[in-house]
């Protein structure tokens, strides 16, 4: 699984929360890897649509290309950050915008299992948990959910941890069944071959 992690704190609550999802993957031997998105300033897409004729790759060589590049390799996607003024911290909504539109919405690598991970100090995490969803929704993807909403509470990591149980339990059971669904699909991807999808039709209402 390949987790994309759009936190400034590389070690702060979204970390956090992604390693206990990992927690449970590890125990049915599935691995995971976290990618750093938030550190560093990302550019928007510019719309010059040169990922069209250049292999689904952005003009912009960064870590979303590298990301275009590693998602071949993995069988299944988590979208974890925190809350910024009730949506997605700027650097990595970018990140998402420029990966989904120079692969025309992640074209060819589903159907997998993905999920969002929103982490709040206070409000708006339902928010952006919605919004992170948006992502997932138009790309062919089996969502995985949990008890709840997949949202955790903490300024600190320690607060999530030692204060946040329901959040604690939530990010376990989002694991146990993204590795229940992953193993489903890896134990029937003979029996029951994925679907085909045509290329996406595409009507501009405004002529």
């Amino acid at each position: 699984v390949l987790a994309l992690n759009g936190s400034q704190n590389p070690k702060g609550v979204t970390y956090h929360a992604i390693q206990l999802v990992a927690d449970e993957l590890k125990k049915e031997n599935i691995g995971l890897d976290i990618v750093h998105v938030g550190v560093k300033p990302v550019a928007g897409c510019v719309d010059c649509r040169k990922c069209r004729t250049n292999g689904h790759h952005c003009i912009h060589n960064d870590i979303v290309n590298k990301i275009i590049d590693m998602l071949p390799d993995y069988d299944g996607l988590i979208l974890g950050c925190p809350v910024h003024y009730m949506g997605i911290p700027g650097p990595f909504k970018a990140a998402l915008d420029r990966l989904l539109y120079a692969t025309e919405h992640l074209e060819g690598w589903g159907p997998k299992p993905a999920t969002a991970i929103a982490v709040c100090r206070r409000a708006g995490a339902v928010n952006t948990v919605q919004q992170l969803g948006n992502y997932l929704n138009c790309a062919n993807l089996l969502t995985v959910n949990s008890q709840y909403w997949n949202v955790v509470f903490g300024w600190k990591p320690e607060e999530f941890l030692s204060q946040d149980a329901e959040g604690v339990q939530t990010m376990q059971v989002l694991g146990r069944n993204m590795a229940w669904i992953l193993k489903v699909l890896e134990a029937t991807r003979e029996s029951i071959p994925a679907p085909v999808y045509e290329k996406r039709v595409r009507a501009n209402f405004c002529r």
